[in-house]
């Protein structure tokens, strides 16, 4: 009886540090000079897809493409580019920074009825199965809040996507506002997902690949080819 009380305090305690601690830490990252695309999330790299013009292709209900309206309509060129998602686990740190340095031109916040669980595509990670996001949900019907930075070669849109346990999105810019490469700007609390959408027109050269871990304002996704 004793053991059993002393093992389910040590768990209650350990779940408060992880609750109130460790999930809110804030480590500083040093991204390194240039304007290369960093990670706006730590985590995990889910997939990287080719965009074709107004869809998306995920593995979701029979394989079908599903439209994501506010990708599409914010990149001004018929929605093609490339689209990057990165995973948060309950062990990464979940604030979230900027991919690029620019100046915030558009933000769209997305409601859902009801947010689903992203249990699957974790399991699908710790057991190695690919694709990692496919028949999640989650991707076409929970809340999501994207912003659209404009730098100076490159525009990119950023997307939180909240799990089924998230209290809330937070986002700390508007649009007008100028952010710098690699600074923070909001944070997904108890979730979720980040994904980047590089619209073409710039050549850029993807460094990153599935299954691959990142971190947040120092990772590079995306390289920016140099003009010729």
């Amino acid at each position: 009886m004793i053991a059993l009380v002393v093992a389910l305090g040590s768990f209650a305690t350990l779940f408060l540090l992880w609750r109130f601690y460790y999930f809110f830490r804030d480590p500083e990252r040093l991204p390194a000079p240039g304007d290369d695309v960093l990670a706006p999330a730590d985590g995990y790299v889910v997939y990287v897809h080719a965009v074709r013009a107004g869809e998306v292709p995920v593995a979701i209900k029979g394989r079908r493409s599903i439209p994501l309206e506010e990708l599409t309509a914010l990149s001004g060129i018929g929605g093609k580019g490339t689209l990057i998602g990165i995973f948060m686990t309950p062990a990464s740190v979940h604030v979230n920074r900027a991919p690029i340095g620019g100046v915030i031109r558009q933000r769209v916040q997305r409601a859902a009825n009801r947010n689903r669980s992203m249990v699957r595509v974790l399991t699908n990670l710790l057991v190695g199965r690919r694709p990692y996001a496919e028949d999640c949900l989650y991707l076409v019907e929970n809340e999501r809040n994207t912003i659209v930075i404009e730098g100076d070669r490159l525009t990119v849109a950023v997307t939180q996507i909240a799990d089924a346990w998230v209290s809330n999105i937070v986002c700390r810019v508007a649009e007008g506002d100028t952010i710098e490469r690699g600074a923070r700007y909001g944070m997904i609390r108890f979730g979720s997902q980040a994904d980047v959408f590089i619209p073409a027109g710039v050549p850029i050269q993807v460094l990153c690949r599935e299954g691959e871990r990142v971190r947040a304002g120092e990772s590079v996704l995306a390289r920016i080819e140099p003009d010729r």
